[in-house]
């Protein structure tokens, strides 16, 4: 059993994850969310450098810009009259002056600019490690975790701030096709593969759908080497298939973790289609998620269920930072690990959410005491 990570997390580092909570992105990938299109701009917005500089309003998969060093203040002259020998030195005509300026202004520019085009002119964006299959035992691991485990849980994490669901009213009610051709409350997500905050993210949405039907297909991913919380050890939707006689659930990995061929972001895996954009636009927006998107702006991971519980980012990547994937699958089944109780309490909200949507079915998850919890703190019951 690996030994559990133990955080410090401070109200700083609270806020921080709360302002962190998802990625944010500029105003003109969300406008290209609304045409159904976009040319490989990523949607993980805010991002933040390997020093973790703050970087809101950077647009996503681009540098970096390096600003110059401003040159350091000239301070006044040294105190005191010259020599009267040296009075009579003919001095530089303003003229003169100026044109020594410009030359070394433009000096100064071309220096900074080779910098810049040295140092500071390589895409954030970095290829990982292509998705590979996921071992049976891991798919066991994460897809079975003992009841007795989410009902320990609950909603309480010992150190990682949990960010709910939110629930909203008044909206049509969201349904997929099933295979057989009938229509079942459905689950949207929107996520990539790069995203580390999907990373973390999909732990908790296998955990819980689980619970109402069965994956088939799951490949390994890590997110990217070079944005915030780099390498975090998760899997990838996008070869996956889900049953369930419950809900129809329609998963969306928008990039892949492979630099396109220009260089400029990462390569589309899955383009939107059917209503998937309106969902995007309408609901993963800063209507209601004000606290993390740009007015104009989609971000991900997105998670729309059944246009009655919208979520995001429910705990920090952070929590997952250097374990390897058999070490996070193995912890799941002890309620005291605080990475269990985050993925695990980020489940029961979720599965709470679903439950609202199938009519409280399967009883037998519905019911169960850390399931409850969750509806009771959302309001759902």
């Amino acid at each position: 059993m690996p030994k559990d990570p133990t955080p410090q997390n401070t109200g700083a580092d609270k806020e921080r994850s709360k302002q962190m909570s998802r990625p944010v992105n500029a105003r003109e990938a969300g406008r290209q969310a609304l045409q159904g299109g976009r040319n490989g701009a990523s949607r993980s917005a805010t991002r933040a450098d390997q020093q973790r500089a703050s970087t809101a309003g950077r647009r996503p998969n681009q540098p970096a810009r390096r600003g110059s060093r401003g040159a350091p203040g000239r301070g006044p002259g040294r105190n005191g009259s010259r020599p009267a020998a040296r009075a009579a030195r003919p001095r530089r005509s303003p003229t003169s002056l100026l044109t020594w300026g410009a030359v070394v202004l433009v000096l100064v520019i071309v220096v900074v600019l080779v910098v810049v085009k040295i140092t500071g002119g390589n895409t954030t964006a970095s290829s990982g490690p292509p998705a590979s299959v996921t071992s049976s035992a891991i798919v066991q691991q994460v897809s079975q975790v003992p009841a007795s485990v989410f009902d320990a849980v609950g909603v309480s994490s010992s150190v990682a701030p949990l960010t709910p669901p939110i629930v909203i009213k008044g909206q049509p009610p969201l349904t997929f096709k099933a295979a057989s051709g009938t229509s079942l409350p459905g689950v949207y997500y929107y996520g990539a593969e790069y995203c580390p905050y999907c990373a973390a993210e999909r732990w908790s949405i296998i955990t819980a759908l689980s619970r109402f039907g069965t994956f088939k297909g799951l490949d390994n991913m890590v997110s990217s080497s070079t944005d915030v919380f780099p390498n975090t050890q998760t899997f990838t939707f996008f070869h996956a298939t889900y049953t369930s006689k419950y809900i129809v659930f329609r998963p969306q990995e928008y990039e892949s973790n492979q630099v396109n061929s220009s260089g400029t972001g990462y390569t589309i895996l899955q383009q939107f289609k059917g209503n998937e954009a309106a969902l995007v636009n309408k609901y993963d927006s800063s209507t209601y998620f004000p606290a993390s998107l740009q007015q104009g702006a989609n971000g991900f991971p997105f998670i729309d269920i059944g246009n009655k519980v919208l979520s995001s980012t429910s705990y920090p990547p952070s929590l997952l930072q250097g374990l390897t994937r058999d070490e996070i699958a193995s912890t799941l089944s002890n309620a005291k690990s605080p990475v269990t109780q985050a993925i695990i309490a980020s489940a029961n909200y979720l599965t709470a959410s679903i439950c609202a949507i199938t009519g409280q079915q399967p009883a037998g998850v519905c019911t169960s005491k850390g399931v409850v919890a969750a509806a009771k703190a959302l309001k759902l019951s």
